[in-house]
């Protein structure tokens, strides 16, 4: 008896696949341990243990990494730190992971970004994209369509007329990208639509809430805001329920939280454009992982002599959700729920 127990313990523990997390200030840490040494790739970001990424790019990268045999490791400041974020990438090179999946906020990421290709890291650039660098592909949303289908959708409910305010993380090439598609599609469909400006929300829920507040206050007569980062809906709808201005001011943003959804659900926001996020980040994982293991000998050979097979620029969409198709949305998130640890 004692001797089945021992041998159940013990294939239990090889069966083991937990969640390492730790906290060190206001650096997140955690990986996907396995019984066995496996190649790492480690995924960086700012703001690391925001829900949104918890809630979605977590799973789906520690699903893939499941299938394909290697470990994934999350790293990154707990807040908008970008200088520790670059510091954390340099730490990330030193210990020479397989690759390196990295969402940049600045440009002042690039060195850091050609250093790891210059000693052999393959690194790709996820959600937010940083041109500057020499990074070997971007996968994620395309901001500029994203920001164009939110004034697309912001223009038809305000039958072409009114004023409206942006808020955004700023500086940030996503805000750049979707601040130039939403005044391009405005100028080019609505041109009686006039745009405030941006606030920067720095990715704040209450810092969102409270400039919105100082627009309403400024602009009673400002007939809707567009939310561009995943902070920025919940905070506009904070503070136009605040003012009494549920349906009055439109609401238009960014992204599936909790929250947001409650505001979809409630008629605060009018519509939020998803992104897929389940979908670029399994992709920059495969896409890293592709250039280590081609598969073929004909994507060896190109890669021997410095022409990697590596697509250069992969977008995901984006899934426009309003209250009428909000129920198959909670749906999906339910079934994704069991695999958040």
């Amino acid at each position: 008896m004692k001797i089945k127990k021992r041998v159940g313990v013990v294939m239990g523990l090889l069966a083991l696949f937990t969640v390492t997390l730790c906290v060190t200030g206001s650096v997140i840490m955690a990986q996907a341990a396995t019984e066995e040494p496996q190649e790492e790739y480690v995924w960086i970001a700012c703001l690391a243990t925001l829900p949104l990424f918890v809630a979605h790019d977590y799973p789906a990268l520690r699903q893939e990494a499941e299938r394909l045999g290697v470990q994934i490791t999350f790293a990154g400041p707990a807040d908008m730190n970008i200088e520790l974020e670059n510091n954390i990438l340099e730490q990330t090179i030193a210990r020479k992971p397989a690759g390196i999946i990295f969402m940049p906020f600045s440009p002042s990421s690039a060195p850091i970004i050609n250093k790891a290709l210059a000693e052999g890291i393959p690194i790709v650039c996820v959600d937010g994209d940083c041109p500057e660098s020499n990074r070997l592909a971007f996968i994620g949303t395309g901001w500029y369509d994203l920001g164009a289908t939110q004034a697309k959708i912001m223009g038809k409910m305000l039958n072409g007329k009114g004023k409206v305010m942006l808020s955004a993380v700023i500086p940030n090439n996503n805000t750049d990208l979707a601040v130039a598609g939403y005044k391009d599609y405005m100028a080019k469909h609505h041109p009686d639509i006039e745009i405030l400006g941006v606030n920067n929300d720095e990715a704040d829920i209450a810092k969102a809430a409270q400039l919105a507040r100082a627009t309403i206050v400024a602009y009673p007569d400002i007939a809707g805001f567009s939310g561009i980062d995943a902070s920025s809906g919940p905070g506009i709808a904070t503070a136009v329920k605040e003012a009494g201005r549920v349906g009055d001011i439109k609401i238009t943003c960014v992204d599936d939280t909790p929250d947001i959804l409650q505001a979809v659900q409630e008629e605060v926001i009018q519509a939020t454009v998803v992104q897929k996020r389940e979908a670029f980040e399994t992709w920059a994982l495969r896409v890293v992982y592709f250039y280590n293991h081609p598969g073929y000998s004909i994507g060896e050979a190109f890669k021997d002599v410095g022409f990697n097979m590596i697509p250069n620029f992969i977008t995901t969409g984006t899934m426009v959700v309003t209250k009428d198709n909000l129920d198959a949305l909670k749906e999906a998130h339910e079934f994704e729920k069991q695999f958040v640890k």
